[in-house]
């Protein structure tokens, strides 16, 4: 992962943080990404792992043309599934070789934070 796009895009996405109510499903792009030392396990509950949850994940995974979108497909994912957050959001600059040679890749947990 580059160093110089992880930190604004946690920034970005920590001003969105704020602006997301739990009433409400956040709208695309607007739920927060949270390191796993941010919230503890018995706070949340996964909803979904989204980028590499069901079978199609073994014969093809998704690429993006930069590291941007890659987070932002997940991010977006999460909104609309009503998740109050991503969590363990991991990303890779390369897809698999045979299918899709060059792009990024992300995958992670969407999560509801219990009351």
């Amino acid at each position: 992962m580059r160093r110089s796009a992880l930190p604004l895009a946690l920034l970005i996405l920590s001003a969105w943080t704020h602006t997301a109510t739990a009433s409400q499903p956040a709208p695309a792009g607007a739920v927060p990404i949270y390191d796993s030392t941010q919230v503890a396990l018995a706070r949340y509950t996964v909803l979904k792992r989204i980028g590499i949850d069901d079978w199609r994940s073994a014969f093809r995974i998704r690429g993006h043309g930069s590291l941007e979108s890659a987070q932002l497909a997940i991010v977006s994912e999460a909104g609309r599934l009503g998740a109050d957050g991503v969590i363990n959001l991991t990303c890779f600059d390369q897809t698999d070789r045979i299918f899709n040679p060059a792009g990024y890749f992300c995958y992670g947990n969407a999560i509801r934070l219990k009351k």
